[in-house]
């Protein structure tokens, strides 16, 4: 059941992880191997309709490069001329790079035809650099004087760029200041913006990040008395058409920004309700059950009783787990004692190996099914069940485990307060989620603006801290277990201290061998077994333990007395069959906005990168 919530818990976030990617923030979270920043273009439109461009970015690298290159598309104007690239690294001084062909360190190479203009630049950077390239060139024929209007129309940032522009600038300037009539367009992440300034005769494009393989086109209109001197013309009118092909353009984007508002504004809101559903839910599950209360008795400094549960019982009590293969070895080890099977150690190859055989009904269902499965002839050796768990191709070894474990649980959970311990697992639960949620939450109220995500970052906080701190109390002073398993429990913990202990008192005057050989499952199963039986043979003698202690003396004492533990090697047995088991079966295992669309404007092929 727990299992089933958890990964409810983790489908429910990644869910909202993916909701978050598909509104557009998840690649903000992508790295490559290189950031650009500051990208900046100033472009300086001539009276002849050329412009003369200025090209600036700064690249963060996080490897090793051999230099950067940058394209500029010339299909649809009349060429390109290339005047000078410079570069400077981290703090360094700015450097003019030359024109070479041997790709020496801070030179360029440059190829050219009608289509494109391509510059390559040599220049060695290593993980951690900054490296600023200016490149200047002049662009032939970018504007068109038609009989209306003067027209420019371009793809100042192309789709050729593999990584996003951060915190990109454009600015145009036109030859002619106070150019009233001035219009300006820009079509690219509507998120971007455009300042047409007709006083100094300029258009500002800004955006604070441009996504990889994605243009921003600037389109213009002025007078032709701007670019007077400009050979590039048409008989035709053109204004008319434009601001008409513009205006619905720009209706199609606004459409879309609102809708886009809108869905900000649901997911938001829809968010801050899940959240505050999530918290009002628990409280009230919190409010219909009230914690039981009980008293824990006063902590027992030693107990030599035996307990009235079994080994592996014992050590899920005291320690709120599954038992594990120690407790198993306390199984094994009681059933040798119930004359349910005789174990018998033996020696290959000068290592110590547990044989054991069946002498009658085993109730331990664990072992049952090894004998039943592994070794129905009665007697086999751990060894064996180990080579069985590698070739266990459907993990029945660890199923067999799994289900005894679930035996032993369900004799704890005699002991167990239904109602406090789900209240803890509730109390967890909604620290978590109330957590996780109100991240979310205020991770999405970032789409509106920062004083929303700021409004519900607090809330959420003061929320999760007060959860948190709930858990925290309630973690101490609500108690799972009833008053009669807390009584179980202080016994075995004192059980479990005295075995610890054991070498600071005489265990012949503490009671005799029946007692010890009774309360040694219980050490085995507390990881002790080792610890116990040296300390008994000190204060026993060999001889006493091997007449009195017949039935465990071959495991733990070798012959003339020398110890072995042989509890530890039955453990690590079973251990490595079920892992062996396990691995096995796991197999299956933009003054105004930008607008959308393009207006067909030249240079989309432009772009750049590096090497």
């Amino acid at each position: 059941m727990q299992k089933s919530r958890r990964w409810g818990w983790l489908v429910g976030l990644c869910g909202l992880v993916a909701f978050i990617t598909w509104l557009g923030l998840g690649p903000v979270f992508a790295r490559a191997d290189y950031r650009v920043d500051d990208y900046h273009v100033n472009v300086n439109v001539q009276p002849d309709g050329s412009a003369q461009v200025t090209q600036t970015m700064a690249y963060e690298f996080y490897d090793d490069y051999h230099g950067v290159f940058n394209v500029q598309d010339l299909r649809g104007i009349s060429g390109a001329k290339l005047e000078t690239v410079t570069t400077k690294l981290n703090g360094g001084p700015q450097k003019v790079a030359h024109a070479a062909t041997d790709g020496a360190n801070n030179t360029y190479s440059l190829s050219q035809n009608k289509q494109r203009m391509r510059i390559k630049l040599y220049r060695q950077v290593r993980d951690a650099d900054v490296l600023r390239v200016a490149y200047k060139y002049q662009l032939y024929g970018v504007v068109t004087n038609y009989a209306d209007t003067a027209e420019l129309n371009w793809k100042v940032i192309g789709n050729g760029w593999d990584v996003a522009l951060q915190h990109g600038k454009i600015t145009i300037q036109l030859p002619s200041k106070n150019v009233t009539t001035l219009q300006a367009w820009t079509h690219g992440p509507l998120s971007g913006h455009t300042t047409v300034d007709h006083k100094n005769g300029r258009v500002t494009l800004t955006v604070q990040r441009n996504p990889a393989n994605r243009f921003v086109e600037s389109h213009l209109l002025f007078p032709t008395s701007v670019t007077a001197t400009n050979q590039r013309t048409s008989s035709k009118k053109r204004k008319a058409t434009v601001q008409k092909q513009e205006a619905a353009l720009a209706r199609q984007a606004n459409q879309r920004r609102q809708r886009s508002q809108l869905l900000r504004r649901v997911s938001v809101v829809a968010a801050g309700v899940v959240w505050v559903l999530i918290v009002a839910g628990y409280l009230w599950w919190f409010y219909r059950h009230p914690a039981n209360s009980h008293q824990k008795p006063l902590p027992l400094a030693h107990s030599f009783d035996v307990p009235p549960v079994s080994p592996a019982v014992a050590q899920a009590l005291l320690t709120g787990r599954a038992p594990d293969t120690k407790a198993l070895t306390g199984e094994i080890l009681r059933a040798a004692a119930d004359h349910e099977i005789r174990i018998e150690s033996a020696t290959d190859k000068h290592r110590p190996v547990v044989v054991l055989t069946k002498l009658k009904t085993i109730h331990n269902s664990f072992l049952a099914n090894c004998f039943t499965t592994v070794a129905p002839s009665g007697t086999f050796r751990l060894t064996e069940l180990k080579k069985y768990g590698q070739r266990d191709q459907s993990g029945r070894v660890n199923g067999w485990f799994s289900k005894w474990q679930r035996t032993v649980n369900q004799d704890v959970a005699v002991y167990r307060d239904e109602t406090n311990a789900a209240i803890q697992h509730y109390t967890l639960g909604g620290a978590i989620m109330v957590t996780i949620t109100g991240i979310i939450a205020s991770g999405l109220g970032t789409l509106l603006s920062a004083h929303v995500a700021l409004a519900m970052g607090s809330v959420a906080a003061i929320g999760a801290v007060a959860f948190w701190v709930t858990w925290l109390v309630r973690r101490r002073q609500v108690l799972t277990n009833t008053d009669a398993g807390l009584q179980l429990i202080n016994q075995i913990s004192g059980l479990r201290r005295m075995l610890k202990d054991i070498g600071h008192f005489n265990t012949a005057e503490v009671g005799d061998l029946i007692l010890w050989e009774q309360l040694l499952p219980y050490a085995a199963a507390f990881g002790l077994a080792k610890k116990v039986t040296a300390q008994l043979a000190v204060d026993f003698g060999t001889d006493a333990l091997a007449t009195g202690m017949a039935l465990y003396y071959p495991l733990f004492y070798a012959n003339g007395g020398a110890q072995v533990d042989l509890s530890g090697v039955i453990s690590n047995s079973f251990s490595g069959a079920i892992s062996a088991s396990v691995d096995a079966s796991s197999s299956s295992g933009a003054s105004g906005g930008f607008s959308g669309g393009s207006s067909g404007g030249f240079g989309g092929g432009s772009g750049g990168g590096a090497f």
